[in-house]
């Protein structure tokens, strides 16, 4: 990406921020668990930012993303196991159905991953 890129880019995303911060004070009357997701969503930015910011190079980056993403998933999966054992959360749910095919293969995935060696 040629750094006039790079500068436009940072530029939107600075302006994105600015904005953001500006809409603050019409969602903040809002109970909390409504600001939840978005909560989730700009921590999820910030880590990346950190990650970008931290990396030396492409490969540090991409090593942090990965690591990043997989580790926000397991939060989110305890979570979720948590709630349901707590009985927060019922599982009759089409997206339940659906979250148990897809953690079941990604579960799969990972043995397979593990016990291969790579």
């Amino acid at each position: 990406m040629a750094q006039s890129s790079r500068t436009t880019a940072l530029n939107r995303m600075h302006d994105a921020v600015k904005e953001l911060s500006e809409q603050l004070g019409a969602v903040s009357q809002l109970p909390h668990e409504s600001l939840t997701d978005l909560k989730s969503a700009v921590d999820d930015v910030r880590l990346r930012l950190w990650g970008v910011i931290m990396s030396t190079s492409a490969k540090d980056y991409q090593e942090f993303s990965e690591s990043f993403r997989l580790r926000r998933a397991g939060e989110i999966l305890k979570g979720i196991l948590s709630d349901v054992e707590a009985g927060r959360l019922g599982l009759v749910h089409k997206e339940a159905a659906e979250l148990g095919v897809v953690a079941r293969e990604l579960g799969r995935r990972i043995t397979a991953s593990h016990s291969s060696g790579a």
